[in-house]
C-alpha cells in the first residue's frame, strides 16, 4: 500500500485533498488531564493561536471543524478565517473522569490498580467515571471516515491532542496504537495530504 500512497503523492499532486490539524493554545494547565473540563485559553494560548492564524491565513478552507469545547472555539475565534466553522461533538477530548484535573503522579498514588490496567489492556480500558478508550476511538474513527468522503479541497480541524493523535493513526492507516509517536503541541497545526490509498504527513506542529 505504501508504494501506492507514494506514487500518487508523485504523480498526482495538483489533483488532492489537503487537511490541517489544529491543536487548540495552551490553557495553563500542562501536566494535567483535561478532556472533558471545560476550560479557556491562557494570555499565552490566546498569543499562540494569534500568532498561528496569520500562519493559516495564507489558506483558503472549504471546510472547517471544531470541537465545542470552549479551548477550542475560543482558538478557532483567534485565527480569524472567513469560513464559517462546524462544531462537532465527536472533536472533544476523551473524558478522564474523576482523573480530571489531576497530573500523573497524583493519579498513580490514588489509583495504582487502574493505572496498571490502562498500561496493560489499553483498549479494553475505561476511565473511572469516564469514558472508554474504545468508545473515543469509535468515535474519532467516525470522524476520520467523513474527512475521508468530504469534498473539500481544504479542510481545517481544531481539536484536541488525543484527537489529532489518533486522526493521524487512522488517515495513515497506523495502529491506533502508535498514536502516542506523534507530539501534538498546542496552538500548532499539521497537516496530512489525502488520497484514496492514505494519508501523508507533510508538517508537523508548525506554528507561527
Amino acid at each position: 500500500m505504501l508504494y501506492g500512497v507514494l506514487d500518487k503523492f508523485m504523480s498526482d499532486s495538483t489533483d488532492k485533498k489537503e487537511l490541517f490539524l489544529l491543536r487548540h493554545g495552551d490553557t495553563g494547565l500542562r501536566g494535567k488531564y483535561i478532556g472533558a473540563t471545560d476550560v479557556g485559553l491562557s494570555v499565552k494560548g490566546r498569543q499562540q493561536a494569534s500568532r498561528t492564524g496569520k500562519m493559516l491565513g495564507a489558506f483558503q478552507f472549504d471546510k472547517i471543524f471544531c470541537s465545542p469545547m470552549i479551548r477550542c472555539v475560543e482558538t478557532l475565534k483567534l485565527i480569524k478565517q472567513n469560513c464559517p466553522g462546524e462544531q462537532l461533538s465527536s472533536l472533544k477530548e476523551v473524558d478522564f473522569g474523576r482523573w480530571e484535573g489531576k497530573d500523573f503522579s497524583t493519579i498513580v498514588a490514588e489509583d495504582p490498580t487502574l493505572v496498571d490496567q490502562w498500561v496493560i489492556n489499553p483498549g479494553d480500558f475505561t476511565f473511572p467515571e469516564g469514558e472508554s478508550l474504545q468508545q473515543f476511538r469509535g468515535r474519532v474513527a467516525d470522524v476520520a471516515k467523513m474527512i475521508n468522503e468530504t469534498a473539500a479541497a481544504k479542510t481545517l480541524i481544531v481539536s484536541h491532542g488525543g484527537v489529532i493523535r489518533h486522526l493521524l493513526c487512522h488517515l495513515m492507516h497506523l495502529s491506533v496504537e502508535n498514536y502516542l509517536l506523534f507530539d501534538i503541541q498546542p496552538g500548532c497545526f499539521s497537516t496530512v495530504q489525502l488520497h484514496e490509498e492514505g494519508g501523508i504527513l507533510t508538517g508537523l506542529n508548525l506554528r507561527g
